[in-house]
């Protein structure tokens, strides 16, 4: 979905190879989506899987 998007950057973390980032943003389950501002401050965050629209709503609103 971000790929034609050069300015929005879409990471994938394994939350099991990475147990000590999901205890410090606090990740209850997965999957959990985090939407950051430019600076990294969390602004957005769904878990389960979000809808398009929702995730493209929580992008145009950081940019």
């Amino acid at each position: 979905m971000t790929a034609d998007m050069h300015d929005v950057a879409h990471l994938h973390i394994d939350a099991e190879a990475n147990l000590d980032l999901v205890n410090r943003l606090n990740i209850l389950s997965t999957p959990t989506t985090l939407i950051l501002d430019k600076s990294g401050t969390e602004v957005g965050r769904a878990v389960g899987a979000p809808k398009r629209d929702e995730v493209l709503a929580a992008i145009a609103s950081v940019k």
